[in-house]
């Protein structure tokens, strides 16, 4: 890219801003989408709930394929094009699940799924990181509250499409078509300075990570498994445990994200006022106070505020920590961030299976108790893992 005047390239800036907004916003959008559905594709396929956990351990494989790919993608492609291919790829293989008529191929389109947000989850991130460090602030969970904004759209509109009787094929492939649609719209608005573009093609985004970047990877996983459960599980949970129907249970999941887009709207300002670490260990509290209120929860009325209260308690601890990973003394950004994700994922495959191997021993009740368990150790363990230099 040519060189730019200083209020041409601050306008590029805001538009690039805009434009990775969009692309996080496709997905949360496309993510919530299949998780209002899995209800109706667990019953079209005929699954018991560990079978459904399996599924969404493969999207977790999936994801966890789709890293090593932007690893070597995206220094060859370019961030630019590779951050491209990402978004309009995962908002195609948002239709895959709907074809999921058995659990082989719901398995697989789950891998797909998973595989194309893995890539992007990548992409986005090292991308927002690159603009973080040009503005001099911190934006990465306003840059997450459009994937939250993304997530609340999935949901009404997952809920909605069910109400109206759209069977997942016309349902997911009408959202699909949207998706790409705007995927395609932000891409030609995609723009980093020629300086982080050299970085990224000059630098292999993945090393083996120190005792600080895997204690922050653990941190992630525990709140990665947490926010997915809630939203991978969050729809069947209200089915199974208080009697919901399934147009109405996509209601918890509106709730946990209308919420968790609120915090992350608000956490940039609240991380800058009160530092990572404080902020981290207020919000793992709030979190676990909802997920209690959801499991004592005897109706789907009364579980909302419990959903509401943990989507604002985990909205910031992910996009702090993927932020803390770019700021690593001695650690490119994009290896930072990139170390952190995979961490994550590898540890979020324990997630979804295990929460259906626990509601089918027990039920689900009894699994999203376990979640209470990992907001807690992030609470206690944050302090010991942040350095001192990073905490602020």
């Amino acid at each position: 890219m040519s060189e730019l005047s200083v209020a041409g390239a601050r306008r590029a800036l805001f538009a690039s801003r805009v434009a990775v907004s969009a692309v996080f916003f496709v997905g949360g959008c496309g993510l919530t989408l299949w998780a209002t559905y899995i209800p109706i594709l667990k019953a079209r396929a005929g699954l018991d709930d560990a079978q459904i956990g399996l599924v969404l351990m493969c999207v977790s494989l999936g994801c966890l394929c789709g890293m090593p790919a932007a690893g070597f993608l995206r220094p060859r492609l370019g961030p630019l094009r590779a951050g491209a291919l990402a978004g309009i790829a995962f908002a195609a293989a948002s239709f895959g699940p709907a074809l999921g008529v058995t659990l082989p191929l719901l398995a697989l389109s789950a891998a797909v799924f998973g595989l194309c947000f893995g890539f992007l989850d990548v992409c986005m991130n090292a991308h927002v990181s690159a603009l973080e460090r040009e503005v001099g602030r911190p934006i990465m969970s306003s840059a997450h509250a459009f994937f939250s904004l993304g997530t609340v759209a999935g949901a009404l509109a997952g809920g909605t499409l069910i109400g109206f009787g759209f069977a997942p094929p016309l349902g997911l492939g009408l959202a699909s078509v949207a998706l790409v649609a705007l995927a395609l719209a932000a891409m030609p608005w995609l723009w980093l300075p020629e300086r982080h573009v050299r970085e990224a093609a000059d630098t292999s985004i993945f090393r083996l990570p120190n005792r600080t970047m895997l204690g922050i990877g653990v941190l992630t996983v525990l709140a990665f498994v947490i926010e997915l459960a809630l939203i991978d599980w969050g729809a069947l949970y209200l089915v199974q445990a208080t009697g919901s129907g399934p147009a109405q249970a996509a209601s918890g999941v509106a709730a946990f994200s209308v919420a968790m887009t609120t915090g992350r709207l608000l956490g940039d300002r609240i991380t800058r006022a009160l530092g990572a670490v404080t902020t981290i260990q207020i919000s793992a509290a709030i979190a676990f106070t909802g997920v209690a209120l959801v499991v004592l929860a005897p109706t789907t009325l009364a579980a909302l505020p419990g959903f509401a209260i943990a989507g604002l308690g985990i909205a910031n601890l992910v996009p702090i920590l993927f932020s803390l990973s770019g700021r690593m003394p001695g650690i490119p950004p994009n290896a930072g961030i990139a170390m952190t994700v995979t961490i994550a994922y590898s540890g979020g495959l324990l997630g979804p299976p295990l929460i259906g191997f626990v509601a089918h021993a027990l039920d689900l009740r009894a699994a999203f108790a376990m979640l209470t368990v990992g907001a807690l150790a992030i609470v206690v363990a944050v302090r010991v893992v942040i350095p001192r230099a990073l905490r602020h």
